[in-house]
């Protein structure tokens, strides 16, 4: 502001400097610091390299003496060199300097036409005051301008840039403490989601075992039962209400309801951070808030079956199948007779196995075509004995039906190993998902990118309150926006 008001206070004082500076200028276009060089009787200047003094009377003499034109500050005598410059006093509103060529050109360049003065006349007009006037009041409204950018500037460091900063620490505080809670929500959610996750792990695997066994129990081998196609068909037909839902709920996680209602408190400020549903196995869908205050350790109802009579219990316990029961269950007795049989002699098939392996190997070499394939594929095939039409007939049919029987109980001794293992370790579908762990997978999601974007807020805020913005942290209101300035350039060309 001071420097605003200074050239309205200089402009008002002029007149009476005009006076004191007009007097005491007795060369004609030296300005008024300069006048000193020209106040004794010589003085030195540069001429064709050399230092050389010159006497007064050399000055304004209308020949050019001196290498910088120092000698005719008042004539045109040095318009040839670019340091040769005339001092216009302009009655010391606008004092300054203009190149010798524009002396006595015909053009007034000085407001008080000093430069077109000839023996203490010029032609021009002295127009210094007009002037002065025009600048005084473009420099009033400039002010103006000035004034209220000062008041706006003022305005946003009283108000916006310290309730951000004298604010910083309570928002801090309100961040942790925001912070906090998603994190003690993202935590309840964890524990309910892992408690669903182990129930659909536990759902995949009687999945896999219901499917293995009514695999085998069709006579299928361990290879056969695991094609593609067959298996989305098992899982489409499954349903988990079929399965041995209590074994699949019995381990469930103990929940504590009191932090459940703890974290559902966390929702009721935070609504927009989690916008997706829990959906119920019963198809309801109902808000993550619903949810954490459910009865979750509270046994779901299962299927009751009717009590069995005597009948019943005689023809399925134990042996019951195989004394009592149809042929159906006679056959399931035998199938686990026949399974521990094969795991019992399970190391024959690994001695067998390791006897095989280099035949085979060998084998699989020599059947490729770069060695001997093109000869091998050129030998006869024989068909099995099994196969042929007259052995199905021997006996009627009872020999390959006895054949049959044998080969089939041959193949379940032999890949009860195999049976085994994929009923300790089955292959589950992670197709296979339950509607309230994925639920609370996807809630999940969106805690967690939840508390990223309020980790982030807090590190920006951080690092904005390290960095310096300049006196009273005015440049903070241009962080994070664009500024354009325009400017026009006007190229009127070089002018001496």
């Amino acid at each position: 502001m001071t420097r605003l008001l200074r050239p309205l206070v200089l402009l008002g004082l002029i007149p009476a400097a005009s006076c004191t500076s007009s007097s005491s200028v007795q060369i004609r276009g030296v300005a008024p610091s300069d006048e000193a060089t020209y106040l004794s009787a010589e003085f030195s200047c540069v001429v064709n390299g050399k230092v050389t003094n010159l006497p007064i009377s050399r000055v304004n003499d209308e020949f050019c003496d001196c290498d910088d034109g120092r000698d005719e500050p008042g004539t045109a005598a040095c318009s040839h060199l670019i340091s040769a410059q005339f001092h216009c006093e302009n009655d010391g509103f606008f004092p300054g300097k203009i190149h010798t060529s524009r002396i006595h050109d015909g053009i007034c360049d000085c407001c008080d036409g000093s430069d077109e003065e000839i023996n203490g006349k010029s032609s021009c007009p002295n127009t210094c005051a007009v002037a002065a006037n025009k600048h005084r009041k473009e420099a009033e409204q400039r002010l103006v301008v000035v004034k209220a950018g000062f008041d706006k500037r003022q305005a946003t460091i009283t108000r916006e840039i310290a309730e951000y900063f004298n604010g910083a620490q309570e928002a801090e505080t309100a961040t942790q403490k925001e912070l906090a809670g998603l994190k003690l929500l993202k935590d309840r959610v964890t524990v309910h989601k892992d408690r669903e996750e182990l129930k659909e792990k536990k759902y995949r695997m009687e999945a896999a075992r219901q499917k293995q066994a009514e695999g085998h129990e069709n006579g299928e081998t361990s290879k056969q039962q695991f094609s593609d196609a067959k298996e989305k068909e098992a899982v489409e037909a499954l349903e988990f209400e079929g399965l041995d839902s209590v074994r699949v709920a019995d381990d469930d996680v103990p929940v504590n309801s009191e932090e459940d209602e703890r974290a559902s408190e966390v929702l009721n400020s935070r609504r927009e951070t989690v916008k997706s549903l829990i959906e119920l196995p019963d198809g309801t869908r109902v808000p993550l808030a619903d949810y954490l205050r459910m009865n979750h350790n509270k046994q779901a109802p299962t299927k009751k079956r009717a009590p069995r009579t005597a009948e019943e219990m005689r023809r399925e316990d134990f042996l019951g199948p195989l004394f009592n029961g149809d042929a159906e269950g006679r056959k399931r007795i035998g199938l686990y007779a026949l399974r521990t049989i094969g795991i019992v002699i399970s190391p024959v098939r690994v001695l067998i196995e390791l006897i095989l392996f280099s035949p085979r190997t060998l084998w699989s070499v020599l059947s490729t075509p770069e060695i001997a394939g093109s000869v091998i594929d050129k030998l006869p095939d024989f068909a099995y004995p099994s196969r042929s039409i007259w052995f199905r007939q021997l006996g009627g049919g009872s020999v390959y039906d006895g054949y049959s029987s044998v080969m089939w109980g041959a193949r379940v001794v032999w890949d009860a190993p195999v049976y085994a293992y994929h009923y300790l370790f089955p292959k589950l579908d992670d197709e296979l998902k339950l509607p309230v762990a994925e639920s609370l997978r996807k809630v999940l999601r969106e805690i967690d990118a939840g508390i990223a974007k309020l980790e982030k807020e807090q590190n920006d805020k951080r690092e904005a309150a390290k960095m310096d913005y300049g006196p009273d942290r005015a440049y903070f209101a241009l962080k994070d926006k664009c500024i354009e300035k325009r400017i026009e350039v006007c190229n009127a060309g070089l002018e001496l």
